[in-house]
């Protein structure tokens, strides 16, 4: 104690701390006690001594305070019955009953509500305990009492559990959809399976006993046999699909001949092997016995088998083996194929999933292969693994165990037993693998026929779209989108029918690629796609390509609008020729003329059908003529405003939207007139009511010569108010998920305001007893109760505009934008964070540019950002020992012009690596922060258009900045 004292009083011999009085010349016992009292006071926590009986002995200042009542008021008094416990009769008697039982021995701890805040005026909730102390005798002489204050730990518990349950609410709603997706997926696949069997019955009906059929019939019905093959396995695997989603999927173990199994299952693909000139090995020990369900495991070999024919390449090599290893099998796959990267090996068995993605993929596939395969292994108790080939390529490892689990029933399959059920499945895999490989010749073609190319992937497709167009058409075919370019440029043909899911060049591309290639003849695009998108539909429609129709269509359709395109390119063709050259005989163009006037009767059937589309559509749909008039309006786009048939003649375009949006439609009309095309959010009127109607309106120009030079302008406009009733909705929640975070902000500076308070409250209790101190005096002096009546009224405005302040930022109201000083919102905020600045004993500076220009903004949102990063600040600097806590608020203006607010730390910082994930929902580096108030923060600055950032600074700690745009 003695280097103590002299470190103590080097400078004074006597230190005066609140209550107590350190003295040089105090005994070491003496400075020791007086120590100890001034640890106690200073303690935030409650802290109290009690004797045996539960009297009041001392308790330390911070407890007092929060209760509002002094020592000399409770000592030697019952603890229970102390201002702490008079929040009810029940917690009162709680105490008592506390201390009786502390008083026998027993250590006492439990979460329990009193008076400690606002000098005995609200409640808090506190860890509190109850120790006895012990003479050297063992008897109890004290009771020692503790609490720390958790109240704003129990309401973020009961906030998190409110969360919480909450999530287990929408849990159970996404469960609920996952079981309905299932049913629907059982419901479908149950009811397509009837027509598939009275499609592939009588299909193999006539196979077998159709001697008398011709080639094209027997190929024309193998076809239909094929593809509804193929569609009945797509039915099979999503029954499999909902029986596993159901748990539903049951086991039949059978003990067979395992090597004969993989043996009979790979010998499906011998014949394909030489096709492609791969090499193809199986390797299987002679007998291996094996309790396992076989149809399951073929369908597992059967895929991966397929799988590694698929991908692997002419001229490589694919190694079927099938292992013992300990008390289980290993069945593996292995090709030269071009591998699965690291990050897809994981994904590769989620459903739907596939390798490629977009319109360019190398291969056809539901995704649902793998994944079924992974759900039949582990069913088995097995495991299936992807790793790299020795040599390059997938090595796929499937390990089961040999024996069915224990009291599972294993039957015992005989050497006749069949497998026919698989067998379609199989001869299904192996013939879409081979259909590419079989090239059967086509019909002879005119060579003075119009020549069109057809581009398309599936060769069944491919030949079907060849044969109906090849009595009229000189046809070229490609299979993929690269080829088609190739033969498109060197061909120049005069239509391109094209699919749009392709590998290597996706349809979309191609024709971008096409387009792009200025000094090529451009000739019409016909796109033929099982991809029902209307809006790649109408984009596609809009920038490249003439003609769109969704698979599956009728062979009659698809000539009439080939014709239709064709005869429009050729008319085109020959005017432009006759322009070019005006020496030429004016009879062979009339001749011309002729034969196209012909050509064209003849599509009047297809323009019938395209008529009948667009009456039926739910959009509307009109055409203006070039002068500006209004030619048409579907039957959906009438009713949508309210005119009959009639009065659509006598509209303008014009007249069907608001006033207020005139000027834009006529932008928007120009720039479709310029651009080809144009689309924009635009309100119509409803004659016949005051509703206004909001629309995405897309306008593009009809080419003059394919509409006779009638049709100007056409548009397509799509009613948008449910999706505008569901944006609102997205924003009622946005602003309430603010206003919540804005009270957290409050409670968080719930003791600075409660400071800011009180100081014009005890200003005001001081003046009114002044004033009637002043008013028992004689003579009454006039000017002075003037004054204190002054400083009442002015302490009263004070208290007033903070809890206006407060108000503003709990209450729920709607944003409003005005111009603002931002200095002032930075200035208000101030009082309500200097007792969170002061209780954490940091230093706050500001630096505010003077005469910065107004902004656009919310004031309470803007305050709510900048409470939420000074919050951040001073709780980042409570880890800040030795180094100063300092806090610095500068607004500036920017060399853009923006006025830029920034927030700077002295804390540790953060690591860079957060850097990207700051602003992330629910990211967060405090222990129990929820990782709102960031995400909320930037998302209000950047709905004022402006932008917030974090930078690490060099000296330590980190600085929030925003920018917000001048309202000058």
């Amino acid at each position: 104690m003695a280097a103590v004292g002299a470190q103590l009083f080097a400078d004074n011999s006597i230190l005066n701390l609140r209550d107590v009085v350190l003295s040089r010349t105090d005994t070491p016992q003496t400075l020791r006690e007086k120590l100890a009292r001034v640890i106690l006071d200073e303690m935030y926590q409650f802290v109290g001594l009690l004797d045996a009986r539960g009297m009041t002995l001392e308790i330390n200042r911070a407890a007092l305070e929060g209760a509002g009542i002094q020592m000399s008021d409770i000592q030697g008094r019952p603890f229970w019955e102390t201002r702490w416990w008079q929040v009810c009769s029940e917690t009162k008697e709680k105490q008592r009953e506390l201390c009786g039982r502390a008083a026998r021995g027993e250590f006492i701890r439990c979460d329990i509500e009193i008076y400690g805040r606002s000098a005995g005026e609200e409640t808090i909730v506190i860890d509190f305990s109850l120790m006895p102390v012990r003479d050297q005798l063992g008897r109890i002489v004290f009771l020692l009492a503790e609490g720390r204050n958790i109240t704003e730990k129990k309401a973020a518990e009961a906030e998190l559990a409110r969360k919480n349950k909450e999530l287990e609410r929408l849990l159970d709603q996404v469960r609920q959809l996952d079981q309905l997706k299932s049913d629907l997926f059982a419901n479908v696949s149950h009811e397509l399976r009837t027509p598939l069997a009275l499609i592939l019955g009588p299909a193999e009906s006539m196979l077998a006993a159709g001697a008398n059929l011709s080639e094209m019939q027997r190929r024309n019905l193998g076809v239909i046999r094929h593809n509804a093959a193929t569609l009945l396995k797509h039915v099979n695997d999503l029954l499999d699909l909902s029986k596993l989603d159901a748990a539903q999927m049951t086991m039949d173990y059978v003990d067979i001949d395992l090597s004969r199994l993989v043996r009979t299952v790979a010998a499906h693909f011998d014949a394909l092997a030489p096709q492609r000139t791969i090499s193809y090995v199986i390797v299987t020990p002679d007998v291996v016995r094996a309790e396992v369900d076989a149809e399951k495991l073929e369908r597992v070999l059967l895929n991966l088998l397929s799988n590694a024919f698929k991908f692997t390449p002419s001229g490589g090599r694919i190694r079927c083996t099938l292992a013992i290893r300990n008390d289980g099998f290993v069945l593996a796959v292995q090709d030269s194929g071009p591998g699965i990267p690291h990050a897809m090996r994981d994904k590769i068995f989620e459903r739907f999933r596939q390798a490629q993605g977009g319109t360019t993929r190398e291969f056809s596939g539901t995704g649902l292969g793998l994944s079924i395969a992974r759900d039949f292994v582990e069913l088995h108790g097995g495991t299936i693994a992807i790793s790299d080939a020795p040599a390059g390529g997938t090595l796929v490892q499937v390990e089961i165990p040999l024996r069915a689990p224990r009291g599972s029933v294993v039957r015992i399959a005989s050497d006749a037993e069949s497998v026919s059920e698989v067998s379609m499945i199989t001869s299904t895999t192996v013939e879409e693998l081979r259909r590419d490989q079989v090239q059967s010749p086509r019909p002879a073609q005119a060579a003075g026929n119009p020549t069109v190319l057809v581009v398309e992937d599936h060769s069944e497709m491919r030949r079907f779209i060849a044969e109906t167009l090849s009595s009229d058409y000189r046809v070229i075919e490609a299979a993929d989108g690269v080829e088609g370019l190739a033969q498109a440029i060197a061909k120049t043909p005069d239509l391109v029918v094209t699919d749009l899911m392709m590998p290597k060049l996706g349809g979309d591309e191609f024709v971008k690629h096409l387009r792009a290639h200025r000094n090529v003849p451009q000739p019409p695009v016909l796109v033929l796609s099982a991809k029902a998108d209307d809006m790649l539909r109408l984009r596609l429609l809009a920038e490249s390509v003439q003609d769109y129709l969704v698979k599956p269509f009728s062979a009659a359709e698809l000539l009439a609008r080939v014709r239709n395109l064709v005869t429009i390119k050729r008319t085109k063709d020959l005017l432009q020729e006759e322009l070019a050259s005006q020496g030429e005989d004016l009879a062979l163009l009339t001749r011309e003329l002729i034969v196209s006037k012909r050509l064209i009767e003849e599509n009047l059937e297809a323009q019938r059908q395209f008529s009948a589309l667009v009456k039926n559509s739910r959009d509307f749909i009109g055409f203006t003529s070039r002068e500006g008039r209004t030619i048409f309006v579907n039957p959906a786009g009438r009713e949508l405003v309210g005119l009959s048939e009639e009065e659509v003649q006598q509209k303008s375009p014009l007249d069907y939207v608001i006033d207020e949006d005139r000027d834009r439609l006529l932008r928007g009309m120009a720039a479709a007139t310029e651009r080809g095309n144009w689309e924009g959010e635009i309100r119509f009127r409803h004659f016949g009511s005051d509703d206004v109607i909001p629309m995405h309106q897309t306008i593009f120009v009809v080419d003059p010569v394919e509409s006779g030079g009638k049709i100007g302008l056409a548009t397509i406009s799509h009613d948008i108010r449910e999706r505008m009733r569901v944006e609102e909705g997205l924003r009622e929640a946005h602003a309430e998920l603010a206003r919540v975070s804005r009270i957290a902000s409050m409670g968080e500076v719930s003791a600075s305001i409660a400071h800011e308070v009180n100081q014009p409250l005890s200003a005001v209790v001081a003046n009114a007893n002044a004033c009637a101190r002043m008013l028992d005096a004689q003579p009454l002096d006039m000017g002075e109760l003037r004054l204190a009546i002054g400083d009442i009224a002015a302490s009263g405005k004070r208290a007033s505009e903070i809890i206006t302040r407060i108000r503003s930022q709990v209450k729920k109201s709607d944003s409003g934008r005005h111009k603002l000083d931002i200095n002032e919102v930075i200035v208000e905020v101030m009082p309500l964070i200097r007792g969170e600045v002061d209780r954490h004993q940091a230093k706050l500076e500001t630096h505010l540019e003077r005469n910065l220009p107004v902004i656009l903004g919310d004031r309470v949102e803007l305050q709510q950002v900048l409470i939420n990063l000074l919050m951040n600040g001073i709780e980042a600097m409570t880890t800040t020992m030795n180094g100063p806590r300092a806090l610095t608020v500068r607004s500036q203006l920017a060399t853009t012009g923006e006025v830029v607010v920034a927030i700077r730390d002295c804390g540790p910082g953060f690591p860079a690596d957060h850097m990207s994930k700051l602003f992330n929902s629910f990211f967060t580096t405090k222990p129990n922060g929820m990782g709102m108030g960031l995400p909320i923060s930037r998302s209000i600055i950047e709905a004022h258009g402006g932008k917030l950032w974090a930078t690490l600074n060099s000296t330590g700690g980190a600085t929030f900045q925003f920018a917000l745009a001048s309202a000058a």
